[in-house]
């Protein structure tokens, strides 16, 4: 079995000791756990046959998983078992499996089952064939305007029916927008998601930036402890603008000018960078990008529909 090297990413034999690609010594890194996909093959018993990697984070381990009986392939995502001795860490995986399992909606890849043993802690997701948007972006650039406002349709009907059930994503961004097949976007890890009932949270834990600076809403960026579901509607205005233009509205060379421009700048006009752009597109967008929670949308639908409203 394949597994991924936590520098490079390289698919690499388990037992080997030195990454192909980068030559990084794997057995001596703390990230390294060859054994991993065995043990999550032991713990979903013989109806699962673990495939291999599909990706890996500072946080997680997502492995490609066949069901034998039901012909389907999952995703099933692996807390690194090195952080189970982090209580804050383990509270949090176990809240993105709670809060992720009460979501039902066509536009959110939904939570099939979960488990816990010694030592191992995971959740199983359908694996959807397709790609993310910001592969998409990357690859294409700036979006048809069609497709813009219907994949920014999808996202905030998935955002509202999270939102009206007390949750807020709070990671929204085209590498967690995934499109199927046919191109419906499905909202992908709510691993930050929080419960509206639960007051404060830091903006780093243990040194990270929970969530992503390119995304990240002015509240959430000052460090805010009040920060509700339209900290999710300025994401998505990112995710709007990304589409519309093939680039992100704010920038910098580190964190700390990337998050300094969420608080003080103006958002740049989309037509800038796509001077065909519909003015109500273009309104819609910038009205999800002000500074003040209190003149963006009051909910993610309501974006949609104003943005819908160009074609």
């Amino acid at each position: 079995m394949l597994v991924a090297c936590p520098r490079c990413g390289a698919s690499t034999g388990r037992a080997e000791r030195f990454c192909g690609a980068c030559g990084h010594r794997l057995d001596l890194d703390p990230q390294w756990d060859a054994t991993l996909g065995e043990r999550l093959g032991v713990a979903l018993g013989p109806r699962y046959q673990v495939l291999g990697e599909l990706g890996r984070g500072g946080f997680a381990i997502v492995f490609s998983v066949r069901d034998v009986n039901g012909q389907r392939y999952l995703a099933v995502k692996v807390m690194r078992p090195s952080l189970l001795s982090s209580r804050q860490m383990a509270q949090r995986f176990q809240r993105e499996i709670e809060l992720a399992g009460e979501l039902d909606h066509p536009n959110i890849v939904p939570v099939l089952f979960s488990g816990r043993t010694s030592g191992l802690v995971y959740y199983a997701m359908p694996r959807v064939k397709g790609e993310t948007l910001s592969q998409v972006v990357e690859r294409q650039g700036a979006l048809p305007v069609s497709d813009v406002v219907r994949l920014f349709g999808g996202v905030a009907r998935g955002l509202s029916h999270a939102h009206a059930r007390g949750i807020v994503h709070r990671d929204v961004k085209s590498a967690n927008v995934l499109l199927d097949e046919g191109q419906m976007p499905r909202l992908l890890d709510f691993g930050i998601a929080k419960g509206l009932s639960i007051k404060g949270e830091s903006i780093s834990v243990t040194g990270e930036i929970v969530g992503s600076p390119e995304y990240m809403s002015p509240e959430r960026a000052r460090g805010e402890d009040t920060v509700d579901h339209r900290c999710d509607i300025y994401s998505l205005g990112i995710l709007a603008f990304e589409m519309l233009t093939g680039r992100l509205p704010f920038t910098g060379t580190t964190v700390h000018e990337i998050l300094m421009s969420q608080v003080e700048e103006r958002p740049p006009d989309p037509r800038t960078h796509r001077p065909d752009a519909p003015p109500n597109l273009v309104m819609a967008v910038l009205q999800c990008l002000e500074k003040s929670p209190d003149r963006r949308w009051a909910t993610a639908e309501a974006a949609a529909r104003a943005a819908g409203a160009s074609l």
